[in-house]
């Protein structure tokens, strides 16, 4: 898909981010990576759906590696019997694209086009090059029934977090998502690094 029509409602702030070396602590570990990279994107865990007859589903489908931010889909589905028309944000289905860690200051983007991704991590940081804005607009889908529309975003530490990527779990909420508010959890942990050479 063309970058420029895919990301013709984004405009991004002019705040240039400083970048940061991520964190590797105490945290558990997912086990041992094998491109080296100090982190892993995991767990994602979505709220329950809210409305009736929808399935919300977050899967993380790529991991952070040297070539590549780690990516993100979200995918939703009308259950129903029959065909449904759904509003939503600027981006369908999901916009809520600044998620916060629960502890620390730093939080994750989540791009839906490459204007803002690095051409390569800098000290093993993926960190978004500016802040992305997304227009106040709705927009509506039809769906039919047992119908999926999703978006894949590039997971990015935000352009203005102190710290990249620090372990921990962040959250990504809109509490008007349907009318009704939802939103998801996803955790980056420390990976351990394979030492043998």
């Amino acid at each position: 898909m063309h970058r420029r029509s895919y990301l013709g409602t984004l405009a991004t702030a002019a705040l240039a981010g400083c970048v940061g070396a991520p964190a590797v602590g105490d945290e558990p570990t997912t086990g041992t990576t094998t491109d080296g990279f100090p982190y892993s994107l995991t767990n994602a865990r979505p709220d329950d759906p809210p409305v009736d007859a929808v399935t919300v589903d977050v899967t993380v489908t790529e991991d952070f590696t040297a070539d590549h931010p780690a990516r993100l889909a979200v995918a939703f589905t009308n259950d129903a019997d029959d065909e449904r028309t759904f509003q939503f944000g600027s981006l369908v289905p999901w916009d809520g694209i600044r998620g916060a860690h629960d502890d620390e200051d730093a939080a994750l983007y989540l791009s839906p086009g490459g204007d803002v991704v690095p051409d390569a991590p800098a000290d093993d940081c993926w960190q978004a090059t500016d802040g992305i804005a997304l227009p106040a607009v709705m927009r509506e889908a039809t769906l039919d029934a047992g119908e999926t529309v999703s978006r894949e975003f590039d997971v990015l530490a935000a352009h203005d977090s102190q710290r990249c990527h620090p372990p921990g779990t962040y959250r990504f909420e809109d509490g008007n998502y349907l009318g009704e508010g939802w939103g998801f959890s996803v955790d980056v942990v420390a990976s351990e690094l394979d030492d043998e050479n």
